[in-house]
C-alpha cells in the first residue's frame, strides 16, 4: 500500500535518504520510527495499573481528610487574604 506525498515531503524523503546512504523506503521507516518512539516516550498515553493504584490511594487518603474550618474574615472572595 502507497502513501501520497507532496512534492516537498518527498524531496525531504530523498534528501534524508541521500544523506543516510539508504533508499527512500529504508529513510521513511528509519525516521518514523524514531519519531514515534519518541512521541510515545514523551506521552504516555494512560497509567499503569500501579499508577493508577496509587492515585486511587491518594484521593481515598484526601477525601478522607476533614473540610478546613477557615474564618470567612481572614480571605476575600478570590481567596486572598485581607
Amino acid at each position: 500500500m502507497g502513501i501520497a506525498l507532496d512534492a516537498e515531503t518527498e524531496s525531504f524523503a530523498r534528501r534524508l535518504a541521500t544523506l543516510r546512504g539508504e533508499t527512500v523506503e529504508e529513510a521513511v521507516k528509519t525516521a518514523v520510527r524514531a519519531a514515534l518512539a519518541r512521541t510515545e516516550t514523551a506521552r504516555p498515553t494512560a497509567l499503569s495499573p500501579q499508577q493508577r493504584g496509587k492515585v486511587e490511594k491518594m484521593l481515598a487518603i484526601v477525601k478522607a481528610l476533614p473540610e478546613l474550618d477557615v474564618p470567612s474574615d481572614l480571605y476575600d472572595e478570590s481567596g486572598l487574604p485581607h
